[in-house]
């Protein structure tokens, strides 16, 4: 199972890495190139593609060549061995080596004679893209190898295949190991935006790649625990056949894969991404991940809930209710909440550490309301369903059935009722603080929940009012009418219970909305800031928020590693920019804050 998800997980990066990058290549912004690179692009672009198939030529040769040789070292019938893969691999290698040894060489001349071509698109794609193939073969196959070595693998798998697992594996991570060294050999050379894009894509791919295979493997263990504890407690087999030999199975399974995930999500999350300075494209990656933990941890609460209450209210009368049913799919359930936590509040502690105040703040919107929101969605179709199942067993009889729709109904309403309460009251509680107050994040949650609103009002009433008119004139009014209508009269009831509540908040707010969509144009200054290289989100915000552009100067003096634009409020340096009087405007950041100084721009003649 681990094997089949590593593959699938890291061939779907592979596509997507492919597709992302050749879509940035497709729509990369032309720009002027200095007189002294004399190749064209489509030249650079061909000598990369034919080094490129020559290295898989050459490795697909020398690949056939050492499986041939382990085949014939381990089988005993010498006679019959088919001699194909001889052939292939030594044409392959005869063909692919010369191709890429010339392609490269002349790759390699090039940029020797005009450093520049470090910084060639072209040239990062073809280190990224290598990086990213060569790793993902190494991972599957060494994983493929372990499994068999554990006793865990495929049970036609035989030793020959365990070895040539083996060598491709190494191979393709000795692939990976000569152009990662390349990477880290040029990265200080190359200062283009593209290598930064393509270095993210590459790095949070596999991050990713490798959250997925730790995440899986660690339900394996998780599961394979909970489950021996389970058997033990009720002397009971939950999975079927010998517990205790598919229980060391799956754990085995899992111990692979976490050592595996882990070492990728090391080296490519600890030793590169978490050391480097913060870009946008690790705040999106990482707020992803929180969120979906977040979700994923809250529906894994309302799973719980579920069997507690299908417990309390069996939904089959005829079977026998038992503790040990009770936590039958228990195992499951808390190891999904368990992972799904784990993620969560590291990341969301990643976030706090590396964002300043105004970022932490615009983080903290996020998730209140991203949660806040998912409170409404949960608790919406909770009463719609417990409003339907009442009415349903008012008209019918109360069956198993509507058991179950109960169940259901009072789950949604549980879980959505306490994930909205919980965030609402924090958000209120930020919005008295004044920080929340006339944000776009609340706005958009309240905006949005009016929008789903009116949209299923319409529907519901268009619908109720539809029906109501056929049985008039068909002179069949009443209980029928009913009966055709209640799932939409049950809807219109969710909205009644949640959209009124929202709207009266809006209201009460919307005159401070007034006040603060339409703010004082800034008079548009000369604004110097003596800063680091890793501050450039600081900046980005910054000049955001200031509405043009600003000079960024590098900061050469001793001991300014220690300032850290990590608690300065861009929003106060923004408002003590605008309310300084004179035209021209120098900021110099100190360690627990910023200095802004002005000054006319003009020059002292004579002194």
């Amino acid at each position: 199972m681990i094997s089949e998800i590593v593959f699938i997980s890291l061939w779907y990066v592979t596509f997507a890495y492919l597709i992302i990058c050749l879509y940035k290549l497709s729509t990369r912004k032309s720009q002027t190139q200095s007189l002294e690179i004399t190749s064209s692009p489509t030249k650079t672009f061909y000598f990369y593609i034919v080094s490129f198939i020559g290295l898989l030529m050459t490795s697909s040769g020398l690949l056939a060549l050492l499986t041939f040789i382990v085949n014939r070292s381990l089988s005993n019938q010498l006679v019959d061995l088919d001699f194909g893969p001889v052939a292939l691999g030594i044409s392959s290698i005869v063909v692919g080596y010369p191709l890429w040894f010339f392609h490269w060489k002349s790759i390699n001349k090039q940029i020797s004679e005009y450093p520049t071509e470090y910084s060639s698109i072209f040239r990062t794609f073809y280190l990224y893209f290598t990086a990213v193939l060569s790793i993902s073969f190494a991972i599957y196959f060494l994983i493929e190898a372990f499994l068999f070595i554990f006793g865990v693998g495929n049970n036609e798998q035989e030793l020959k295949d365990a070895i040539n697992s083996i060598i491709r594996g190494l191979f393709s991570l000795g692939i990976w190991i000569f152009h990662w060294k390349l990477i880290q050999k040029e990265e200080h050379l190359v200062s283009s935006e593209s290598y930064y894009l393509f270095r993210d894509i590459y790095l949070f791919s596999i991050t990713i790649t490798s959250l997925i295979i730790l995440s899986n493997s660690a339900s394996s263990v998780l599961i394979s625990i909970f489950s021996s504890g389970y058997d033990s407690l009720f002397n009971n087999n939950l999975i079927i056949g010998s517990s205790l030999q598919s229980i060391w199975w799956d754990f085995r399974t899992g111990i692979i894969g976490l050592v595996a995930g882990s070492l990728l999500w090391i080296f490519h999350w600890l030793l590169n991404i978490k050391k480097s300075p913060r870009r946008s494209t690790e705040a999106i990656v990482v707020y992803t991940i929180t969120l979906i933990s977040g979700f994923v941890a809250i529906f894994a609460i309302g799973g719980i809930i579920n069997d507690i209450l299908n417990f309390i209210i069996p939904s089959d009368t005829q079977s026998d209710s038992t503790i040990s049913s009770l936590f039958n799919n228990y195992p499951s359930a808390i190891t999904i909440l368990i992972i799904s936590l784990s993620l969560f509040f590291y990341h969301r502690n990643h976030i706090r550490q590396k964002d300043n105040f105004d970022q932490i703040n615009k983080s903290n919107q996020i998730f209140t309301y991203s949660f806040t929101f998912l409170g409404v969605l949960l608790l919406f179709p909770g009463i719609t369903i417990l409003f339907h199942s009442v009415v349903m067993s008012g008209f019918d009889n109360v069956s198993i059935t509507n058991n179950s729709t109960l169940v259901t109904g009072i789950t949604f309403i549980l879980v959505g009722a306490f994930t909205w309460y919980y965030n609402w009251r924090h958000a209120q509680s930020r919005t008295e603080n004044g920080l929340d107050l006339g944000s776009s994040s609340r706005r958009a949650y309240f905006l949005t929940i009016f929008g789903i609103g009116v949209v299923l009002f319409a529907i519901s009433a268009l619908t109720i009012l539809f029906f109501s008119i056929l049985h008039i004139l068909e002179l069949k009014f009443g209980v029928e009418t009913i009966k055709s209508t209640r799932i939409f009269i049950s809807i219109i009831v969710g909205i009644a219970v949640i959209v009124p509540f929202h709207y009266q908040v809006y209201k009460n707010e919307k005159k401070f909305y007034k006040t603060t969509s339409s703010p004082k144009p800034s008079i548009k200054k000369n604004v110097t800031i003596l800063c680091q290289i890793q501050d450039s989100e600081f900046l980005q915000q910054l000049q955001s928020d200031l509405g043009y552009s600003i000079n960024a100067v590098e900061w050469s003096d001793e001991g300014i590693e220690n300032i850290s634009t990590k608690y300065l409020s861009v929003s106060k340096i923004t408002d003590a920019i605008n309310n300084t009087k004179g035209s021209h405007v120098i900021v110099i950041l100190e360690e627990n804050g910023a200095k802004v100084f002005s000054h006319s721009g003009k020059t002292i003649k004579k002194f």
